[in-house]
Order: structure tokens, then sequence, then C-alpha cells
């Protein structure tokens, strides 16, 4: 009787079959593992930013860098060029999951001046160049319910009730040096906006007290543990103009805010 030494047809398509189901169940588990190395590249990026944000104040009587530094003539620098000297490496804006990284010049480049002359470490000469330099762009802004709200415009250490649980840099992917609650909402491509979704649904968050930490959105506005203004408390100093307040100053709406959330957080 003749012996056959290889594979039947049948002994084949089993083994494709179970590695083809392997693979399906390990292949999300590989991307998931890669995606856990990029979000922590992001926020030991986020913690270098969130040190050099605080050597600033030290330097500067206890005042946080304004979102944006007015000049004569109406121009302004960014918070991130003004940070810009105690990192040295504008790689340190860029996160490795984010969709695209911008600046406000970009804004400039495709809908109109704004007026800035330095954002990370682009500057209005790098602008006028020819051909034009683009470069310094970034993925990390301040939160604007505290930089940007409500007349304020300078920030001392001294304002925070409580720093560690407040936040003071979150990422985007979006132009603005400061991105508040009013941009909750806003979902203009893959089910989200300009904050963070990118890393598993959530995103890294750099506190006042200069410490980083993963946090879905949803976990950002809890009636207790409010992480958003000065005090901790979203019974008040809610930004006007925004459309998740109770009253313009006043309280916010976190039922409102918490139904804006996009898919892509979910």
């Amino acid at each position: 009787m003749k012996r056959h030494n290889g594979f039947t047809l049948i002994e084949l398509l089993v083994v494709i079959a179970i590695i083809a189901i392997l693979a399906a169940i390990l292949f999300p588990v590989f991307a998931q593992a890669r995606e856990k190395a990029r979000t922590t590249t992001c926020l030991s990026n986020m913690k270098q930013l969130g040190l050099a944000a605080l050597m600033y104040v030290q330097d500067y009587d206890e005042k946080f860098a304004p979102n944006r530094l007015w000049h004569d003539g109406g121009t302004h620098s960014t918070w991130r060029c003004l940070v810009m000297p105690y990192l040295k490496n504008d790689q340190m804006f860029l996160c490795p999951s984010a969709p695209r990284s911008l600046n406000t010049f970009y804004w400039d480049l495709w809908v109109s001046p704004t007026g800035c002359v330095c954002d990370v470490s682009m500057t209005i000469d790098d602008f006028n160049a020819n051909p034009r330099r683009m470069k310094g762009q970034a993925n990390y802004g301040v939160n604007g319910d505290v930089f940007n709200a409500n007349g304020r415009y300078i920030v001392g250490l001294a304002a925070f009730v409580q720093p560690a649980s407040t936040i003071m840099i979150l990422e985007t992917r979006d132009f603005w040096p400061d991105l508040g609650t009013w941009t909750f909402g806003w979902n203009y491509d893959s089910g989200g906006g300009s904050l963070p979704f990118w890393h598993n649904k959530g995103g890294n968050w750099v506190f006042a007290d200069g410490h980083a930490k993963f946090h879905r959105l949803q976990q950002t506005i809890q009636a207790s543990g409010f992480m958003w203004n000065l005090s901790n408390d979203p019974n008040t100093d809610c930004p006007a103009g925004s459309p998740y307040c109770v009253s313009p100053g006043g309280a916010y709406d976190l039922v409102a805010l918490a139904n804006a959330i996009p898919p892509a957080y979910r």
C-alpha cells in the first residue's frame, strides 16, 4: 500500500482556518499594545510640558503664561511660544497618536490672519518666508475655562483651589492654543472634535500641580470632582458665551455637557 507523507487539502484548510482565527484574536491585542505605548509617550511629553509651564510660573512671580501674550499693534505670541525656551525641543509638543498636528499659523494659512507672531518654535518670519517654513506643530493647548474665560487674562498659582484636580494642559488636534468646555460638542470627523479621543477613547491631561494622567472626557465633568475651572465647582464660573451654561458666568449645565460628547469619546 502506497503511503503519503504530505498534508491533505482538508488538513491544510483546517490549519489556515486556525491561523485566521488566532490572527483575528491577536491583532486587536497588538494594536491596543501599540496604542498603549504611544499613550505613554504622549503622557511623558505632557509631563515635561507641565514642568516647563511651572518653571515659567516660578520665573514670573507665580503667574502662568497667558494663552496669548498681546503685543503693541494687536499681535500676539501663544503660551506655547512662551514656554518653548524651557523645553528647547518642539517635538515635545507632538502626540504620536493624534490624527493631525497644527499651530495657529495654519489658521492664518487656510482661513484668515490672526495676528500671531510666534507659536511653539514658528515665527511670523517663518510664515512670510519664501518658501514658507511651516514648523512647530502642536497637539497640546491650555484649558480655556481657566485661561481664557470671563475676563481672565493672567492667572496666578494661588487662584487654584485644588491644583492637583484642575486641568492645565490638554490634548488637541486643532489650531487653537486654548480649548474649553464650549468645544465639547464639536464633531467634524471620525466621530469627534478637538478634544482627545485617540487614546482608546480618552486622552492625557496635565493638572496645575504638574502631574499628568489619562482620563475619558466624561470623567472630567463629574459634579464631585469637576476639573475645568479654578474652584472645581460646576455651579459657578461657566465661560460666558458657552452653550453649556445655565447662565453666563454661572453654573455649568452638566447634563447638556454630557449629552454633547460625540460618539468617538463614548
